[in-house]
């Protein structure tokens, strides 16, 4: 493993290597767990392949050795649990943004995500607006920004190609 920059290498099932990218590792019920992330060829994560393995510890070394498939769906589950575990923990503040609705009233929003693209040189949000609904029965809303200097979202601009919708909804449908 690549201590630096936490990447180690797996065989995949076609004999093939693959980059893979330490999310973190943990302890439970007597073994050790990595959870990991897909690296394509230009070294960037691959969105929402995340997988684990269990693994031993080199005494010399620290390194992880003896890399090797989460057996049971007990374990899965288990994993399944810590993940959503330390989400909860670490859940940041929702980013909330005003937006002028068509009627110049104003509408508290929160951001769900944002995304630059390199192709069209804009940067893009996700948003909702905020309500008790639960978020999967809310309407997501885009809009194209500008960033400030800290990266917050300073202006809100309109979508204006076909091709930047197209974008857009790539993105939303990987989420």
């Amino acid at each position: 493993m690549n201590e630096e920059t936490q990447e180690f290498i797996i065989i995949g099932e076609n004999g093939q290597e693959q980059t893979c990218r330490v999310v973190f590792t943990f302890d439970a019920e007597e073994k050790s767990y990595v959870l990991f992330s897909l690296i394509d060829e230009k070294g960037h994560e691959i969105p929402g392949d995340i997988s684990a393995m269990t693994f031993d510890y080199d005494d010399n070394s620290g390194d992880m050795t003896n890399l090797q498939p989460v057996e049971t769906e007990a374990e899965w589950e288990m994993i399944n649990e810590v993940v959503l575990t330390l989400l909860d923990e670490f859940q940041e503040e929702p980013q909330l943004i005003t937006v002028t609705n068509e009627d110049g009233t104003d509408q508290v929003c929160e951001v769900i995500h944002t995304f630059a693209s390199e192709q069209f040189g804009k940067s893009y949000v996700l948003y909702v607006a905020v309500s008790d609904e639960p978020m999967e029965e809310r309407d997501i809303f885009a809009a194209q920004y500008v960033p400030g200097p800290d990266g917050t979202i300073e202006d809100l601009l309109p979508i204006e190609t076909d091709a930047e919708w197209e974008f857009v909804e790539d993105i939303l449908n990987d989420l």
